[in-house]
């Protein structure tokens, strides 16, 4: 089985994520709205806060989709609003163009009913008629022309003011419909108010749980680290112990250098991990290149190691290219973390 962090399988086994990697990325999320936080120890506070990422990224992304429909609809109910006014606007341009011209069409009656009663008066008088002696057909013609004229007109007059007695009646129904659109567009406004304060609010929330799982996350990290520095120094002091040395190996946080440190003993398990990746060869490559010396580590995995064995001076160095030693440490701080897991289907694992 191949040291490894993805999940691909390659030659004897595939590699896992340790359990115990420090997060790439925290999870952007926060907990509930007005939660207090009592915190747990070690890990079991890191798996509370990430539950509680979880739900209140859930809740806030049904808040913002909320907000984002109540946005929509007083976007409508504006629009709403914005046609009634052009369209009560549009109406009372034509109202006010009806009553121009039934104010034209009364002057005409006017003109024309004076007219009409001089030419009636003109038949009917003694001395007027003297004046249209010579054209009574003319006078005639003319009596007959205004009578039509005036009814043409006043008909025309009294269609006008039907029309616009309609259009005051619609003018009432869209200033009532308005004020229905408006009624809405205040609604939607207070609904859109309030959706943007509970999404604020959990982002606030989300924001002091994701600093919460940082210093979580940066605990247990330390904490690994510890945990793996002190089982390399352990698995050195133990080796010293079998070669029969007196001086332990020297070296920051209990770490060896390739130089001249003890490499450290290991326990049945990597041992046998050791002869079952490479045939106990340290220089070993796997035939893709992607796993390298005597554990098969993949580069991702042996950076990860190295980072919690308190070995930044290996971090970046190809495995099979560091001093058996040097990768013997790392195997021993990679088990102090995730035990067998790295090699789960390897014919060592129990």
């Amino acid at each position: 089985m191949h040291c490894a962090r993805s999940g691909t399988r390659v030659g004897s086994g595939a590699g896992i994520v340790p359990r115990s990697a420090l997060l790439v990325g925290l999870i952007s999320a926060g907990a509930l709205a007005g939660a207090t936080w009592s915190a747990p120890a070690g890990a079991d506070q890191t798996a509370s806060l990430k539950a509680q990422a979880r739900t209140i990224s859930e809740e806030l992304v049904q808040e913002q989709l909320q907000a984002g429909a109540y946005q929509q609809q007083y976007s409508v109910a504006s629009a709403d609003v914005a046609h009634d006014e052009r369209a009560i606007a549009s109406l009372r341009v034509h109202m006010k163009t009806d009553r121009l011209q039934i104010s034209q069409r009364l002057h005409e009656v006017r003109r024309l009913a004076i007219e009409s009663y001089i030419l009636n008066g003109s038949v009917s008088s003694g001395s007027g008629a003297a004046l249209f002696t010579e054209n009574v057909s003319t006078v005639q013609s003319a009596n007959e022309y205004a009578t039509i004229s005036i009814g043409d007109i006043n008909e025309a007059v009294d269609r006008l003011h039907t029309a616009q007695r309609s259009a005051a009646t619609t003018e009432q129904t869209l200033i009532r419909q308005r004020a229905r659109d408006r009624s809405e567009q205040v609604q939607e406004a207070s609904y859109l108010s309030q959706a943007t304060a509970s999404v604020a609010q959990m982002e606030a929330v989300q924001a002091r749980v994701t600093g919460q799982l940082a210093v979580a996350v940066a605990q247990q990290g330390a904490a690994l680290s510890r945990a793996a520095v002190a089982a390399v120094t352990t698995a050195q002091q133990t080796a010293v112990q079998r070669s029969g040395s007196s001086t332990a190996p020297s070296h920051s946080g209990g770490a060896a250098t390739s130089g001249n440190s003890t490499d450290p003993a290991l326990n049945p398990f990597l041992a046998c991990v050791a002869q079952a990746e490479s045939g106990g060869n340290y220089q070993a490559v796997s035939p893709n290149g992607l796993y390298r010396g005597a554990f098969q580590f993949s580069q991702a995995t042996w950076n990860f190691a190295a980072q919690a064995a308190d070995r930044p001076d290996l971090i970046g160095v190809p495995p099979n290219e560091a001093s058996k030693a040097d990768q013997d440490t790392l195997a021993v701080a990679l088990y102090a973390l995730d035990g067998e897991r790295p090699w789960l289907g390897d014919r060592c694992s129990s």
